[in-house]
């Protein structure tokens, strides 16, 4: 008797293992298909950045800031980053787009944009994700504010 029952546990054991490694499987598969992108494409950071550069171009440094992440919000208040913008003449000419690449934030890596005034300075722009928005996450202007 006790065969028999150890029998039949036996024969249900590798069924359910087997279901049970299917179903770890296909919800690996779907995190993995549905997951949230770690970078924006190359044309949709572009336009995040273009934006931002033309709202501080245009004497919109609030709006600017309001289009960032969190994060960004929370390292630099509105009247601090406005402060920081206003006296940098070159922010108020279009920039030119020169390059972008790849950088590391802490264990994510991110899509860093860079910009250069006609007078040589540079503007760089990191993106991140905020919500299921592309956002500036950071920002360094570089050069002397003339």
């Amino acid at each position: 008797m006790r065969d028999v029952i150890h029998q039949k546990r036996r024969a249900w054991t590798k069924p359910v293992v087997l279901i049970v490694i299917l179903m770890i499987t296909a919800l690996c598969a779907v995190y993995l298909w549905t997951r949230p992108a770690s970078q924006p494409a190359l044309d949709a950071g572009r336009q995040v950045a273009d934006t931002f550069l033309t709202q501080l171009r245009d004497g919109r440094p609030e709006q600017a800031w309001t289009a960032t992440t969190a994060e960004f919000k929370s390292a630099q208040g509105k009247e601090s980053f406005v402060r920081q913008v206003k006296p940098v003449k070159y922010l108020k000419e279009p920039l030119i787009f020169v390059s972008v690449q790849t950088v590391q934030v802490g264990d994510s890596p991110r899509t860093e944009y860079l910009y250069q005034a006609a007078t040589g300075e540079n503007v760089r722009l990191v993106l991140g994700r905020d919500g299921q928005s592309w956002k500036v996450d950071r920002w360094s202007p570089t050069g002397s504010a003339k």
